[in-house]
């Protein structure tokens, strides 16, 4: 299991290696047809802004068409999370050739029920609700807030805006919440049991977007964090209250296609992150990255392949900052293990066959309004193997230190962008383990 371990790394570096793209590559996949685009119609967008569409596609006026461009440029489109249908096509008329873009809108102002389970664990359930304007003055703003009840209860309120300007292409985000999070620090548990820590954050963010891929933004905010049962390394000060300014700078590469589930491109982000400037006793710096690349392969399949990590430098690190799997990052067949420490480093592979290729379908046995009349599937199956280690800083990190395991499921692509996962796997120990997520895995 060791060696298969090996191999699930080695396979996944080759990949990533090419996943930063040089100055030479491209990413248009087709030959050019004999089509000049003379105009681009839209059409369907009642409330969007045709440039919210325009500026999202590779295909512009004037260009040669390419065929794989357009299915690229559809999922581009979806992948906006505006429409529950796209379709691109091309036609002449008095000898001019036009583009015709088509969509449906989904239903815009949302009431948000929150039921689950935290972690998918069911002893953790949680309950509320909220409201989400998904497309806020047809700009695909975002207003959004929430009242969460149950394991960590929250309230949080938040706003962004994808296109705050054209030229330059800026965009800005803010938000402001409050959460009780319930320790997940399994060797402070050990010690003295659970305890609760109290989060208030205020965050904004200023992006800059180069092109239809890059973007570079800047973050600042404001942290509070108090535990209710203070032991030294729980937080930076003595008194079990940290207060402190971060801030964060970040460089994205995005060509994936459908960002749900991708079939082709790669991703590319690198961040660092600073705790504190000398207003707290906390002061620590974080640097991280996450590398994704999809392979199309013969046949309908793709290879998926991701490397991520993080590492940090400075102060000692409050529990509430160390890097955990078995939270938001897991790896499977240790799905429900909880591995923590101050720095992490994981990789997945994964070769993807569509069952059913994902398609759009009237749903008309129930009179409904037409943003919930047209329904989007799709459904596929997946092999996949994981491996990851997480180390404090005086730890010596071994191959023999990854957790890793391996299997197979099947993936649901769902209306919204919601995917579900039904998998199974086995550990390097030789243990099985069923896995239910609503989730893509990478």
């Amino acid at each position: 299991m060791r060696m298969a371990m090996k191999t699930i790394l080695a396979s996944a570096s080759f990949l990533l290696l090419h996943a930063i793209p040089s100055s030479a590559q491209t990413d248009s996949l087709a030959e050019p047809l004999s089509f000049v685009v003379d105009t681009i119609i839209v059409s369907g967008n009642e409330k969007t802004k045709t440039y919210v569409i325009l500026d999202e596609m590779t295909i512009k006026q004037g260009d040669t068409l390419k065929a794989e461009l357009i299915e690229f440029d559809k999922n581009r489109i979806y992948s906006l999370g505006l429409f529950t249908r796209v379709e691109i096509y091309v036609d002449t008329l008095n000898g001019k050739r036009f583009l015709f873009v088509e969509v449906n809108e989904r239903w815009y102002l949302i009431p948000l029920i929150l039921v689950g389970f935290r972690d998918g664990d069911p002893k953790k359930p949680y309950y509320g609700g909220g409201l989400l304007v998904s497309n806020f003055r047809g700009r695909n703003q975002r207003l959004f807030g929430t009242l969460v009840f149950g394991h960590n209860p929250s309230v949080g309120f938040g706003f962004s805006d994808p296109l705050l300007s054209r030229n330059p292409h800026l965009y800005f985000s803010m938000n402001l919440s409050y959460a009780r999070i319930r320790n997940r620090s399994t060797i402070e548990s050990a010690l003295t049991g659970d305890f609760d820590e109290d989060h208030y954050d205020i965050s904004a963010t200023l992006g800059h977007r180069y092109n239809l891929f890059e973007s570079t933004a800047f973050t600042g905010g404001f942290t509070i964090v108090k535990v209710a049962n203070y032991r030294p390394g729980r937080t930076a000060s003595l008194t079990g209250r940290d207060a402190f300014i971060n801030a964060s700078v970040s460089y994205t590469r995005d060509s994936r296609d459908l960002r749900e589930y991708p079939t082709q491109g790669s991703l590319v982000n690198l961040y660092v992150t600073k705790n504190g400037f000398g207003e707290a006793a906390l002061n620590f710096t974080r640097f991280g990255t996450d590398l994704r690349k999809y392979v199309p392969l013969p046949l309908d399949f793709t290879l998926a392949g991701r490397a991520y990590g993080t590492l940090v430098s400075g102060s000692s690190i409050p529990t509430y900052s160390r890097s955990y799997f078995g939270y938001g990052e897991r790896i499977r067949g240790y799905f429900r293990n909880v591995f923590e420490g101050e720095n992490l480093a994981g990789t997945t592979v994964e070769l993807h066959w569509p069952l059913l290729k994902t398609r759009t379908i009237n749903f008309t046995a129930i009179p409904l309004p037409q943003e919930f009349s047209v329904w989007r599937f799709g459904v596929g199956l997946a092999l996949f193997a994981d491996a990851g280690v997480t180390w404090f800083r005086r730890q010596p990190v071994t191959l023999n230190a990854f957790a890793s395991g391996y299997g197979g499921g099947v993936h649901f692509l769902l209306p919204y962008s919601v995917v579900m996962r039904v998998e199974y796997a086995r550990n390097d120990l030789g243990r099985g383990q069923f896995i239910l997520d609503f989730r893509s895995s990478i």
